[in-house]
């Protein structure tokens, strides 16, 4: 097959829709099909080589998250899409479509058969509001010309409702190439102060939706209880005086900042940490950042939203805390420091249920829904 895979986000930036959309290519055409990758050109710095990059953007943030708007010339989308007809493009994987403009305009001059990935969840609270409703709509005018749909949890088909336009739905976990991380966790065990003391790590944009100002509240109780705890805050965002707030309270001194972390870094971070905090209270409709943590053998420490509880199944519900509870995310840290014999077995376990993930063996499945929806 030949597949355009969309993506509407600047994939410069690190994000879960980013990480997916260049393994899944990367694996497609190891498996030898042909994948071109259309995406906005960066909001900073350069583009990538192996990518078409088309229309500029800027900044907006929506239901407490960041992405961009974007938008493509009527030229140059023109030429584009003309290029990729003259390719001998077969089918477009569409993601994220409702993101302005860029993703609708390449796919609505392209005119192929379409597979659409519904990657968001609304948080509860905005899927009734103008907002929600607007998306709502989005919704049904995707479904209705797209010959199948693609979500990553049964969380997102509350208000998507695909059957309502009669599209077949799919619930594929996003993949991604989890080598990386278990090298990095590989790495981090042969280090010689490897798994000393207790360390956090948070990993993310600093906004309402990952829940930093969650972690930073639990953090004076988890300092006090757990002598010599460290954690480190890794990202960036409009949540940063947060951050140096807390470092400047109580067990502040061992907090550390991290700015925005290259790959490379946030896979060394992670690994070389106990617990990953993921404290998001919404808006996750699954969650490739736990996966990632345990495949470099890092154990999540994660919010029971939709999306979350949906990876940490069977032993690894043991590290979940209700959403926005910063007392129940201390007290599970707090008892896991205490307990290293059941951190090393959950983490056997978490290391074998990350593996289910791995585009190696979750790409096929994307695979069949392809060439199904061709069928049709």
């Amino acid at each position: 097959m030949k597949i355009v895979e969309i993506c509407p986000y600047d994939l410069t930036r690190p994000g879960g829709v980013q990480n997916h959309v260049l393994d899944l290519a990367a694996w497609l055409e190891q498996a030898g099909h042909q994948v071109r990758i259309v995406a906005p050109l960066p909001v900073a710095g350069t583009g990538l080589g192996h990518v078409d990059h088309i229309g500029g953007g800027r900044g907006f943030s929506l239901f407490g998250t960041g992405f961009e708007l974007t938008y493509a010339r009527p030229g140059a989308r023109r030429r584009l899409v003309a290029e990729l007809r003259d390719w001998g493009a077969e089918l477009v994987h569409l993601h994220t479509p409702w993101t302005p403009l860029m993703a609708w305009q390449v796919w609505r001059g392209l005119r192929l058969p379409t597979v659409t990935t519904f990657h968001a969840t609304l948080p509860a609270d905005k899927t009734t509001g103008a907002g929600g409703r607007a998306l709502a709509g989005a919704a049904r005018y995707f479904l209705k010309r797209s010959l199948a749909a693609i979500v990553p949890s049964v969380s997102p088909l509350a208000h998507l409702r695909p059957e309502a336009t009669g599209t077949p739905a799919h619930v594929l976990p996003p993949t991604i190439d989890l080598s990386s991380w278990r090298q990095a966790g590989e790495a981090a065990s042969a280090a010689p102060d490897a798994r000393e003391g207790l360390e956090i790590v948070f990993l993310g944009r600093f906004e309402e939706r990952k829940g930093l100002d969650v972690l930073l509240s639990a953090w004076p109780v988890l300092a006090e209880a757990v002598k010599g705890a460290r954690l480190t805050v890794a990202g960036g965002g409009k949540l940063e005086p947060l951050v140096h707030r807390a470092m400047a309270g109580p067990g502040g001194d061992r907090i550390r900042l991290v700015p925005v972390p290259d790959a490379a870094m946030a896979r060394e971070l992670v690994a070389r940490a106990d617990l990953l905090a993921a404290p998001s209270p919404y808006g996750e409709s699954f969650g490739l950042v736990l996966i990632e943590a345990m495949a470099a053998g890092t154990l999540p420490l994660a919010a029971a939203n939709e999306g979350y509880a949906t990876v940490m199944t069977g032993p690894g519900a043991r590290l979940l805390v209700p959403p926005g509870d910063a007392a129940a995310l201390a007290a599970l840290a707090i008892d896991l420091a205490r307990k290293p014999e059941e951190r090393a077995r959950l983490r056997t376990w978490a290391e074998g249920h990350a593996a289910s993930f791995d585009v190696a063996r979750a790409g096929p499945a994307f695979v069949e829904v392809f060439q199904a929806a061709l069928g049709r």
